[in-house]
């Protein structure tokens, strides 16, 4: 499985409201990459969660809490014009989101956030 930036950035935006899914089905496609996106996301830093596995699946204690760091990828990826114009510019060059490392495109989605801003 690889990760989806796309459902990343979806996933960060509904952490910041306070809406997560929480109750997780072993054998469930849908519930199987949530929880995967939900682990990659605490391993690189983004949130904090308390999982428990089990036998027919797994569970959150509570939703999940951005960390600093996932506050400020958001803060660079919320605007969906920013965002957008990120993604086209990703695949201006011919690569996926997929291809690009999450470094290079923070820094991508900063770029354009500044050019909207005035800023360069």
């Amino acid at each position: 499985m690889r990760r989806d930036m796309d459902f990343v950035r979806k996933l960060l935006i509904d952490i910041s409201n306070e809406k997560c899914k929480t109750n997780f089905v072993r054998g469930s496609g849908e519930d199987e990459i949530y929880l995967y996106h939900l682990k990659i996301m605490k391993q690189a830093g983004f949130i904090e969660f308390n999982l428990n596995e089990h036998k027919s699946g797994a569970f959150l204690f509570d939703v999940p809490t951005l960390t600093w760091l996932g506050n400020d990828y958001l803060d660079a990826i919320s605007n969906d014009t920013v965002w957008n114009k990120t993604k086209e510019g990703i695949k201006s060059k011919g690569l996926e989101l997929g291809q690009i490392s999450f470094e290079i495109l923070k820094e991508y989605a900063k770029l354009e956030l500044k050019k909207m801003l005035g800023i360069l």
